[in-house]
């Protein structure tokens, strides 16, 4: 994929699990050599952020449903393999756009 992907990471406030979240998919899209930008803001602001990939808790997932092309909803965001797994799901249905 050559162009650049934009994902969010999201939680309620923007501060806290929305940055953990941010390091988390950087360390995740440098492994995978991802062509992405990543940001952290709160579930308010995700649509006028315009992402390509959002990344939020599930119990956030029903408020971003229509902000994103892809919408990663984890539980755990300590669970790095997890959250890999679900982001190449979500980069693979862009590719497949």
């Amino acid at each position: 994929m050559g162009e650049k992907i934009k994902i969010v990471a999201a939680c309620g406030v923007g501060m806290g699990s929305s940055l953990i979240l941010k390091m988390t998919i950087e360390d995740i899209i440098r492994e995978l050599g991802i062509n992405a930008a990543v940001e952290h803001a709160d579930i308010g602001s995700v649509k006028s952020a315009n992402p390509d990939i959002v990344v939020v808790q599930t119990f956030h997932e029903e408020k971003v449903r229509d902000a994103a092309k892809a919408v990663v909803a984890i539980d755990d965001f300590f669970n790095k393999e997890k959250l890999k797994e679900k982001l190449i799901a979500a980069f693979n249905e862009l590719r497949g756009m």
